[in-house]
């Protein structure tokens, strides 16, 4: 494959390529240690979309490149059918270089299914619409694309289904796994009547302990703000040892 040199103030950085995978600091720090001690590795240029100039593959080399004001890098030109082809492409090479965290499944997830299937040729050669899957294969499609197991694919579908923005940041963040983030979201739609059933003994109760715990700390919060008048700071020693006594029990 031949790789050409391009200046890099002629490259693009959009989505949805650049936010499938954000670049993690420590990485970037790494290449761009390598790259000021040794160039930019023509072994492993840019994918590029040909056409376009659109970085498909390769964003933490170019930001490390951009960060060192390098003015041109090796690139690779590739011919892509469309946006869904070239993201396609992006996904499976970026995948057989990592394993994905809860986060990667999640934001791929995402984006693997707004891709439409391609058409297929019926026995005339017209284009017919493809087949749509039902939700469990899809399912055991994407577990497959992702890596992962079936039940964490249903589980991050439901989650990108009914999660607030809060809770999928929670998990993108890193704060909190996918089951995680599952079971708080199935506890909240129990609580609201739209889930019948048993509450779970789970995540659910953590989350009802955290809002609670949260409604504690702003409680004390005000009565220090009271110079607690209304009660005092040896009455909240006397009931936090209390709660020590009995959680060590």
């Amino acid at each position: 494959m031949k790789t050409d040199l391009i200046s890099i103030s002629d490259l693009k950085i959009e989505p949805p390529f650049s936010s499938l995978f954000p670049i993690g600091s420590e990485t970037l720090e790494a290449i761009s240690t390598d790259m000021k001690a040794s160039g930019f590795d023509d072994s492993f240029p840019l994918i590029v979309w040909e056409g376009k100039n659109v970085v498909v593959d390769g964003h933490t080399r170019f930001a490390a490149a951009r960060g060192l004001n390098l003015e041109e890098i090796p690139v690779l030109f590739k011919n892509f059918e469309n946006e869904d082809d070239a993201i396609l492409y992006c996904f499976h090479i970026q995948r057989n270089r990592r394993n994905l965290t809860d986060d990667d499944i999640l934001r791929c997830l995402e984006v693997l299914d707004n891709i439409k299937p391609p058409a297929r040729k019926n026995k005339k050669g017209e284009d017919t619409p493809a087949e749509i899957p039902t939700k469990k294969e899809q399912d055991i499609l994407r577990a497959k694309e992702l890596g992962t197991s079936v039940a964490k694919a249903e589980k991050a579908r439901k989650l990108l289904e009914h999660g607030s923005d809060d809770i999928k940041e929670s998990v993108t963040s890193g704060e909190k796994s996918i089951n995680q983030a599952y079971q708080e979201v199935q506890e909240q739609r129990r609580e609201s009547g739209e889930l019948k059933g048993k509450t779970t003994t789970g995540l659910g109760n953590t989350a009802k302990y955290t809002k609670a715990l949260g409604s504690f700390l702003r409680e004390l919060s005000r009565l220090k703000d009271n110079d607690w008048e209304d009660v005092s700071r040896q009455k909240v020693f006397e009931d936090l040892a209390s709660i020590t006594k009995f959680v060590e029990s």
